[in-house]
């Protein structure tokens, strides 16, 4: 998973992230998702957004997701997530 520019590896240093996040309440407005097929049988996400945590205002978010196949199911094998605060011209 990459999160807000860093990567983190495996099941247990991404829940140790998540559960290392100072916020109680996070509201989600979902505006767009794309997705696209991959050759293996998975499927490539882009979902765009504004997210909203405890009482701050809302800022836009992008996340990328590859959902992979395996035997009739699918996991998230890479996740990328980004908050869009100072990302515009």
């Amino acid at each position: 998973m990459t999160f807000e520019g860093h990567q983190i590896q495996g099941a247990p240093k991404i829940l140790e992230k998540v559960q290392s996040l100072s916020f109680q309440k996070i509201t989600r407005v979902i505006t767009t998702v794309d997705s696209q097929p991959t050759f293996d049988g998975g499927v490539l996400i882009n979902v765009l957004g504004r997210l909203q945590c405890d009482d701050d205002p809302p800022h836009a978010f992008s996340q990328v997701f590859f959902l992979k196949a395996n035997a009739g199911t699918f996991f998230v094998a890479h996740d990328i997530f980004r908050l869009n605060i100072h990302n515009s011209a």
